[in-house]
């Protein structure tokens, strides 16, 4: 509803050309496709969660904008020069150091000891490869072909791109209907709905507030895709995450550790390097 109400009010005209020659079939090309491996990314990583330790966890995960660099080369020809390429590795790095994935005393001093070492390994729980690390590559895999693809057609279909608003009002219908699909055609889901009497059952007014705030995010999103690219969404992604940490560390007064304050500079240097050295035209 949010993304219709963008997209009508961007006035007849421009509604009227972004429907002029709309057909289904490519609809479901260039939305439907996406929101299906959207959906699949979803399942694995939830997979990859229940069954690896949340440092693994963190560290595969992080890779979705490794593969939405290969992704955009692979299906639009978007190259990334030598400086950019080094700026993706030190994004990957800096938000591996804010999440305490890596820690930066740990690259400057060997185990203390062993004993603490074996400690830490004991506490986590078994990372399984199969259904826990696989899983999560896959999910990072996807999600760099979702965004590419969602990159492509807000800026290349037609010859001019996809209106931002209408494809996010795709997008969320398609996405809409493959997690109905999910809810009553799997075992899982209908003992859900049994269980739980109806899928409303526990809102409130107040549930309102996420789902307007997802929606909006996802108009953003689009409109990322359409001026920046999904390579360039995932430093925002890394920047929200460094501007959570440091609200959450002022509400709370307290002190930012030197891992994180590194990283945040790490993801400013990052977000230089990837900005001010595109690759030279060919």
């Amino acid at each position: 509803a949010l993304s219709a109400s963008f997209f009508i009010g961007c006035g007849k005209e421009v509604v009227a050309s972004e429907l002029h020659g709309w057909t289904l079939q490519s609809s479901l090309l260039l939305a439907g496709l996406p929101a299906l491996l959207y959906a699949t990314q979803g399942v694995l990583t939830y997979l990859g969660y229940q069954h690896t330790d949340s440092v693994t966890f963190n560290g595969l995960n992080q890779t979705k904008t490794l593969s939405a660099a290969l992704w955009c080369f692979l299906l639009m020809g978007k190259r990334q020069s030598v400086v950019q390429m080094v700026a993706l590795t030190i994004l990957l790095f800096s938000t591996l150091l804010f999440q305490g994935t890596l820690s930066f005393s740990s690259l400057f001093h060997t185990a203390n000891e062993g004993g603490e070492k074996e400690d830490v390994e004991h506490t986590r729980p078994h990372t399984s490869i199969s259904k826990g690390i696989i899983p999560c590559l896959g999910a990072a895999f996807i999600s760099g072909l979702a965004g590419a693809l969602s990159q492509k057609g807000v800026q290349m279909a037609g010859g001019k791109g996809r209106n931002a608003y209408l494809y996010t009002l795709e997008l969320g219908l398609y996405s809409s209907i493959s997690l109905l699909i999910s809810m009553f055609a799997t075992k899982n889901g209908r003992k859900s709905l049994r269980e739980e009497g109806s899928i409303f059952r526990y809102w409130t007014p107040f549930s309102l507030i996420p789902v307007t705030v997802r929606a909006l995010g996802g108009v953003l999103t689009a409109l990322v895709h359409k001026h920046a690219g999904a390579t360039r969404k995932g430093f925002a992604l890394i920047l929200g995450l460094v501007m959570t940490g440091v609200t959450q560390s002022v509400v709370e007064r307290e002190r930012l550790s030197m891992d994180e304050l590194l990283a945040m500079g790490l993801v400013i240097l990052s977000s230089y390097l990837h900005l001010c050295y595109p690759p030279l035209a060919v």
